[in-house]
């Protein structure tokens, strides 16, 4: 490409100064060939972008007042129409053509980008009209404009449905790479309009546009697909003007935040998830008429599923990324084929390890993150086989579980761990309400299926139990109504174990009878004695039978003692204990879902792109 300008330069350069000017540019003009073939030198960072944006601002302001009689900017647009030519842009030959269209697509974004932050929506949809197509109402010294009657005849959707067409119909190669990329970059803009009003997004025209007027399934079809195959892009090896170029934008995606984007990532997959989880994520309450026909793609989706499962736990060394998160609860909550064939797999593991690391990396991992992977989790144990299956699953040395050296454990076991330490952190640091809520329901849904728990496990279950006692009788006048609920939940955890699964878990008894006296301070408490009465019914039997047998009460040999419980279990009367209702937590979503996922999917984005917002001029809460 050769040399390109400086941002600042940018600012000076005479191309873009005429374009921004009060001198209408005809489409025929020998203009545009010199002003879309320019070297540029793209951002490397979010920084870089945010300095750029900066740069671009007074053209840009320029370009707002004078385009309203120019049109120079909607002529650009239809020169990208007019030059987008899918045939032409794959022929290896076309390196001007690509640049070209390259060029435009990044202006384009630019001055986009400016709209949308400085703008009403409806100027910004007017920008691309020339004045005598747009209506205007007189407001004193203003100008506003009306919405166009029919979207599809204006050159805004021309221009967003040709986006689309790129990133669905244009074939993936090392020429084409960098549109892809622009493409993208563009729909990202227009879609975070979002971020700079207070209206819902139901009700803005750009999102009725992607709603309504363009073709969600194909749509959703090729991001997914972008997402998952992974493409790198070409490196500068090539030689080629637009290898170059690609190799830029390569670093902007990898050097683009302080908060780091997993290297084995490629920038088309992190702006293909970033803009499928855009779409999924607005307009989530009806309209548009039938809701939002993204979700409803991701709900019936039934072709690749094998493809996606394995990409999703393509790296079980790793947390489980925070867009696949994000995507696997799209799957499990709204997708009942994706969630049957999910739980139907016998290798589970290579999913679900990952999204215990998320959740076990409580103080690495971003709150959001560390959320959605809890309902990913919770939604599963909502399901018995599962629960059942996960304690049949036996794993060879976590060795990212770092409180203690457990050289081999059941997946059930380690969920345990996970969700006890997780919960624990919550109460005593984070104290968020909602998270050891999570944890313990994912553990009630559990308990009635607990098989062959490891003795750590049962240690820490215990370990929890005694931690939360103490708080609660420490801080007897405070409020401590959500360490009194943990505790409750605790202790039916418990119970719930014993009065289904005791002659399965020795390890559980063997633990009680060495902890019996944790459950003493608590046992007249009229919150929590009716659990602990059945608690103390098992501790009770199996003490008397010990007594019987006094050379186990000086014995050390653990497995004996083992053996012996596990001779009393089968003739323990369950009958004895006091029935509760089975413990069963069902997670259920917000019913403006969008008031969570609207702000944490725009973070997200903003961690995946590249893209430098300006978080000043942010009205989504």
């Amino acid at each position: 490409m050769g040399a390109g300008p400086s941002h600042g330069e940018l600012a000076d350069n005479d191309c873009l100064l005429r374009l921004a000017g009060e001198l209408e540019i005809t489409i025929d003009d020998p203009f545009w060939d010199t002003f879309l073939t320019f070297s540029l030198n793209p951002p490397t960072c979010s920084q870089d972008d945010k300095m750029l944006t900066d740069r671009l601002k007074s053209i840009c302001e320029s370009l707002v007042v004078n385009n309203r009689n120019t049109s120079n900017f909607k002529t650009l647009i239809r020169l990208l129409l007019d030059k987008v030519d899918f045939q032409k842009l794959e022929a290896e030959e076309n390196n001007i053509l690509r640049w070209q269209v390259f060029n435009g697509l990044f202006i384009a974004r630019y001055f986009l980008k400016y709209l949308v932050q400085n703008s009403k929506e409806i100027e910004l949809i007017n920008q691309f009209e020339l004045q005598t197509d747009g209506i205007e109402v007189a407001l004193g010294d203003r100008k506003e404009y009306a919405v166009p009657e029919d979207l599809n005849e204006t050159t805004s959707f021309k221009f967003f449905a040709l986006l689309v067409k790129i990133v669905s119909e244009l074939k993936v190669t090392d020429s084409t790479y960098s549109i892809h990329l622009e493409s993208l970059n563009c729909i990202i803009i227009v879609l975070s309009i979002q971020m700079y009003t207070i209206q819902p997004s139901s009700s803005l025209i750009i999102y009725r546009i992607f709603m309504e007027n363009i073709d969600a399934p194909k749509l959703s079809k090729a991001l997914l697909q972008r997402y998952t195959e992974q493409i790198k892009p070409p490196m500068m090896s090539g030689g080629g003007i637009f290898y170059g170029l690609a190799s830029n934008l390569w670093n902007i995606l990898t050097l683009s935040t302080n908060v780091p984007v997993q290297t084995n990532q490629s920038p088309l997959s992190s702006l293909s998830i970033s803009v499928l989880l855009i779409l999924i994520n607005h307009c989530t309450s009806p309209p548009p008429p039938k809701g939002n026909p993204y979700r409803t793609c991701i709900a019936s989706l039934s072709d690749n599923l094998v493809v996606i499962y394995q990409f999703l736990g393509e790296n079980p060394d790793a947390p489980l990324s925070e867009e696949k998160t994000l995507l696997l609860y799209h799957l499990i909550h709204c997708n009942p084929s994706f969630k049957s064939f999910l739980l139907a797999r016998t290798d589970i593991e290579v999913v679900l390890i990952p999204l215990l690391r998320t959740i076990y990396n409580t103080q690495s991992s971003r709150f959001q993150h560390m959320y959605m992977a809890l309902i990913v989790l919770l939604i599963l144990t909502e399901d018995q086989l599962f629960n059942k299956t996960v304690h049949s699953i036996i794993l060879k040395g976590a060795t990212w579980y770092q409180e203690r050296v457990v050289s081999e454990i059941s997946l059930g076991g380690l969920i345990i761990l996970v969700t006890t330490r997780t919960a624990q952190y919550n109460l005593l640091k984070m104290r968020d309400k909602y998270l050891h809520i999570n944890c313990f329901a994912a553990l009630a849904n559990m308990s009635s299926q607990f098989n062959q728990l490891h003795p750590y496990v049962c240690q820490r279950m215990l370990s929890l139990y005694e931690v939360l006692s103490k708080t609660f009788l420490r801080c007897p006048n405070q409020d401590m109504s959500a360490i009194d609920e943990a505790l409750r939940i605790v202790l039916e955890v418990i119970n719930s174990c014993l009065s289904n699964q005791l002659i399965h878990n020795p390890n559980l008894v063997y633990a009680l009878l060495y902890q019996r006296k944790v459950f003493e301070p608590l046992k007249s408490h009229e919150a929590f004695h009716d659990v602990i009465q059945n608690i103390d019914m098992v501790i009770t039997f199996f003490s008397a039978k010990l007594e019987r047998e006094e050379e186990l009460l000086n014995s050390s040999d653990v497995n004996t003692m083992l053996s012996r419980v596990q001779h009393w279990s089968l003739q323990w009367p369950r009958d004895l204990m006091k029935k509760f209702p089975d413990l069963k937590f069902k997670y259920v979503e917000e019913e403006k879902p969008e008031e969570f996922f609207g702000p944490y999917v725009w973070s997200l984005v903003n961690i995946l792109s590249g893209i430098n917002f300006e978080s000043t001029l942010y009205k989504l809460n």
